[in-house]
């Protein structure tokens, strides 16, 4: 059997008995097991994986226990289809597991990774979109989260029992809005990317929410939209309905960008590393120097760029402890490190560095800071998007070092 899977490009593993067969602790998924039919009896309870007996005879017709039995003939003629449908049902059961966790995180909330005080703000805020029917519109950066924000509304809802409808702003029509709309009868119908939605669309939007908040509103659609973009500059371009808008802005979602969230980094970090290692099998850990360097980085795709980057290193760690060198720097974060290197203060400190030139890390962060306020003439929030930094965090320093925005 071992030779006739190994020619089929599978791995196989021998052990002489079951005792041998739990010592071993490096198995990992296993797709199909095989055994002895004089082994069959002696089977533990949840193995966790397809397990069939081999008979040598064809007059074994009956199943050991809830084990079929299966003749050695007629094992060696399908082996490869059954290892082939073993292997399948394995991965549908993995991702079916996977997917269960994920509904489970959106109803309990662990699926928003992060304790900073603004992630804290949008989970209350999320429950209170949750237990009213109000239309909802989710705002914030590219890849910050809208979308699970959206899911999370609807889990946590009262309707969170029924599908999701979902469907991108550009790719709807008039047409197909009415349709749409239908389908998400009683459940929430989530529109994404809101500010593509095309103007004849808009319309019937505008419309179906009038109607909703009338007498015959009832069992209608809940409507939640994200959007990445500033509605009001829409407004005022003639680019998108301000009724629409309105309306939309009934109880409204900010998710704010990575920058304003940078002590949750290396709990997303984390968090992408243990869903890998629960698909795999294996664990897989980073080490202190690499979480220091995604700290450091500027993060301009915000969270979907983090994972992608967190994914990409556990692969070139192939399995064992993601290190710095693993880690591939954004390319934006790149370019823009590459463009402050040439700035003339940049150039001034790398011609002269002595010891006596350093300051004690809070004078130096106190002394950029009162930089950054003296240069926007105390607009804190323009002071933040110089340094890369979010507003909360900003205030806390400037409280912190009793900064002057004079």
């Amino acid at each position: 059997m071992s030779s006739l899977l190994a020619r089929a490009g599978h791995e196989a593993l021998d052990f002489p008995d079951w005792s041998s067969f739990h010592a071993n602790q490096e198995l990992g998924a296993i797709d199909l097991l095989l055994c002895d039919e004089s082994l069959a009896a002696d089977a533990p309870t949840g193995l966790g994986s397809p397990t069939i007996a081999i008979a040598d005879h064809a007059t074994t017709t009956t199943k050991s226990g809830s084990m079929p039995v299966v003749t050695l003939a007629t094992l060696e003629s399908s082996l490869d289809v059954l290892v082939t449908l073993a292997t399948q049902l394995n991965r549908s059961l993995t991702r079916q597991h996977e997917l269960a966790r994920i509904v489970d995180g959106l109803h309990s909330g662990s699926a928003m990774v992060g304790r900073s005080p603004v992630m804290r703000r949008l989970a209350s805020a999320i429950s209170r979109a949750a237990d009213c029917d109000a239309t909802v519109l989710i705002e914030g950066p590219a890849g910050s989260g809208k979308s699970l924000t959206a899911r999370m509304v609807h889990c946590k809802s009262r309707r969170g029992n029924k599908p999701i409808v979902t469907a991108e702003g550009e790719a709807v029509t008039a047409d197909s809005l009415g349709k749409l709309l239908a389908e998400a009868k009683g459940t929430t119908f989530v529109l994404e990317n809101i500010e593509r939605l095309p103007t004849a669309a808009q319309a019937v939007l505008v419309r179906s929410l009038k109607e909703r908040s009338g007498p015959n509103g009832q069992g209608a659609a809940r409507i939640v939209a994200t959007t990445s973009a500033h509605l009001p500059e829409l407004v005022a371009r003639g680019a998108f309905r301000e009724d629409l808008f309105y309306r939309l802005h009934a109880m409204p979602l900010v998710v704010p960008a990575l920058r304003e969230r940078t002590e949750d980094i290396a709990l997303l970090a984390q968090a992408v590393a243990e869903a890998a290692a629960s698909a795999s099998g294996r664990a897989t850990t980073l080490s202190p120097a690499a979480m220091m360097l995604l700290e450091a980085m500027t993060w301009p795709g915000n969270v979907a760029q983090l994972e992608a980057t967190v994914r990409r290193a556990l692969v070139q760690a192939g399995g064992g402890t993601v290190e710095r060198e693993h880690i591939q720097p954004p390319a934006a974060a790149a370019a823009t490190g590459a463009a402050r290197t040439n700035t003339p203060s940049a150039a001034a400190e790398s011609t002269e560095l002595t010891e006596d030139s350093i300051l004690p890390f809070e004078e130096e962060e106190q002394r950029m800071l009162s930089r950054a306020l003296r240069a926007t003439k105390g607009n804190v929030r323009r002071a933040a998007q110089l340094l890369g930094i979010g507003r909360a965090t900003l205030y806390r320093k400037i409280q912190q070092y009793r900064l002057s925005l004079q």
